[in-house]
């Protein structure tokens, strides 16, 4: 079966990366596509013998046309082939990348560079909440690589990111279902257990002696599991459950790895521990 990649995001986010990236692993690459050329040029993909296609759609696409309306047609008529990548950063690390590489933002012009980030992604907001998203703030190219290799080994299936972070860090911004297990007894107070995190076996011992953490994780998975097949039905490709103990070292940690076992039978599932070794 034919794989269409549409390539979407924040300027700044790596975008182009993504496509030399996904050049070395086959794929025939297009870059600044206008929407109103979207048709003729699908109809030619399917015609051919290409098999790997990935197209770049971003603001500078949308000069030329209704960039949503077009991605959402190219869903609608093309169903399985085709899946939709968003890149995005934090507007930090945006603002830091435009001033090492002193290229100006495309929507730039009379605006600043923090008022032309706001606006992007506004403009972009629709096409996000249909993507896989990636967010490359703290990310290096061969991260991005495995990131991206990962995510088209799990074709069409709906993706759910688990991601376990330590509240004192700061919630992770792309978050879009929250669980805060704070309340449970934590490992760190045992000077045994301090120096572990969730995924050691004490730990896990430790925690499965508490009959009330195997029934918030039970909870929990069938909360994600209705979450997941809402957000499916209305056309989004995954979610991003973040979950948030005080320092994402032990608690978190261990319910991350857990929800991963239980939703794995059913969804994509790709998981991180954002803070464990801070």
């Amino acid at each position: 079966m034919k794989r269409i990649l549409i390539v979407s995001g924040l300027s700044g986010a790596g975008k182009s990366t993504a496509i030399r990236i996904l050049e070395d692993l086959g794929f025939f690459c297009i870059d600044n596509l206008p929407p109103t050329l979207l048709n003729d040029f699908m109809a030619v993909v399917m015609s051919s013998s290409m098999e790997n296609v990935a197209l770049v759609l971003d603001v500078r696409s949308a000069q030329f046309g209704d960039l949503t309306s077009a991605v959402k047609k190219l869903l609608q008529s093309y169903g399985e082939s085709i899946s939709v990548l968003f890149l995005e950063a934090s507007k930090e690390e945006l603002i830091r990348r435009f001033s090492v590489t002193r290229r100006k933002h495309p929507l730039e012009g009379k605006l600043s560079l923090s008022e032309a980030i706001e606006i992007e992604k506004k403009m972009l907001e629709e096409i996000r909440n249909m993507s896989l998203v990636i967010d490359t703030t703290e990310m290096d190219i061969q991260m991005l690589r495995e990131r991206i290799s990962g995510l088209l080994s799990i074709e069409k299936t709906f993706l759910i990111r688990l991601r376990s972070f330590g509240f004192k860090y700061g919630l992770p911004p792309d978050t879009d279902f929250l669980l805060d297990v704070r309340f449970m007894a934590n490992p760190y107070y045992r000077s045994e257990l301090a120096p572990l995190d969730g995924r050691d076996e004490r730990v896990k011992q430790f925690f499965e002696n508490q009959n009330d953490v195997a029934e918030y994780i039970e909870c929990a998975a069938k909360m994600i599991h209705i979450a997941a097949m809402g957000y499916k039905k209305v056309g989004r490709a995954g979610m991003t459950v973040s979950v948030g103990c005080t320092g994402g070292r032990h608690r978190s940690v261990y319910v991350v790895e857990r929800l991963a076992e239980k939703l794995a039978n059913e969804f994509g599932i790709e998981v991180e521990h954002r803070d464990v070794n801070k």
